[in-house]
């Protein structure tokens, strides 16, 4: 049966290149750059170092593991990711870059397995849970949180860019229906996109305090629509080295035009969100 989550993205990258998240598109004219510039965003925020441990919630195809052991030098990463696919190639791209231990400290599963949790971390607690851009495909985020805070180190730090519903989002009927409809087939549970306060309410019922959440949605949601676009007309515009096949560009052509409609009616935000572990 084929993944919902797989290697698609890869003919939106430059060579080399396989990430698979929204971007951040304040300066990047390609999806690669991008998508780096969104990971490093987040890494920044979430203050890694070379003293960070990393567990990475949704690592894609790996492109990330590298950014934060290469970029911010953090101490020892390891994480869970649905896909067979990509974790595969995560495995192997972290291999023919020099990191077998690392390869081998991620695994494919369920990421609300508490078990799953405990099989990658050992005896481990990191100081860093991260998830960029994957947390609203999780079945429960809610449950996402309270497993992320039992396994985290006193004081550890939850990071993660996500969807929320804007404080002032259009409830009428049509717009609302449309949604659900765009969720359903975006995979991604109604139960997850809440408004801002209901999303910290829900990080703190699982213990997690000193909440700051950033809205990026300006530099995130229209610039992946322009990219799509351009992505459209031919792949030298886009700066891609392949062009997606039909199938792929309907998916990105139907995902750009939601979210420039869900920025432009004020019915979705993009947050970068850091929350400390209390007690």
């Amino acid at each position: 049966m084929a993944e919902f989550h797989d290697l698609a993205e890869l003919a939106l990258n430059g060579d080399g290149q396989s990430w698979g998240n929204l971007g951040y598109w304040p300066n990047a004219t390609n999806y690669s750059d991008a998508c780096r510039a969104l990971a490093l965003l987040l890494g920044e925020q979430a203050g890694l170092d070379h003293s960070s441990s990393v567990f990475d919630a949704g690592f894609g195809c790996g492109d990330q593991l590298l950014l934060w052991l290469d970029h911010f030098h953090v101490d020892r990463i390891c994480g869970v990711n649905l896909s067979r696919s990509q974790t595969a190639y995560a495995k192997r791209k972290l291999e023919e870059a020099g990191h077998p231990d690392s390869a081998a400290a991620i695994g494919q599963g369920d990421i609300n397995d508490p078990g799953l949790w405990d099989a990658v971390l050992g005896r481990n607690q990191p100081s860093h849970v991260l998830a960029l851009d994957c947390a609203y495909h999780f079945p429960s985020r809610a449950e996402f949180f309270a497993v992320a805070q039992w396994h985290l180190a006193p004081s550890g730090q939850l990071a993660l860019t996500d969807f929320m519903l804007s404080d002032r989002h259009d409830s009428d009927g049509l717009a609302r229906h449309l949604l659900r409809w765009m969720l359903k087939v975006s995979r991604i549970p109604e139960a997850n996109i809440v408004d801002r306060d209901r999303y910290r309410l829900e990080l703190e019922q699982s213990g997690f305090a000193d909440i700051r959440m950033i809205d990026i949605s300006a530099y995130v949601m229209p610039g992946l629509a322009q990219f799509i676009r351009r992505l459209r007309q031919d792949k030298v515009a886009a700066g891609i080295s392949k062009r997606p096949g039909w199938p792929g560009l309907l998916k990105y052509r139907l995902t750009g035009r939601f979210l420039e409609w869900a920025h432009r009616r004020s019915i979705l935000r993009y947050c970068l969100i850091i929350a400390t572990k209390a007690g």
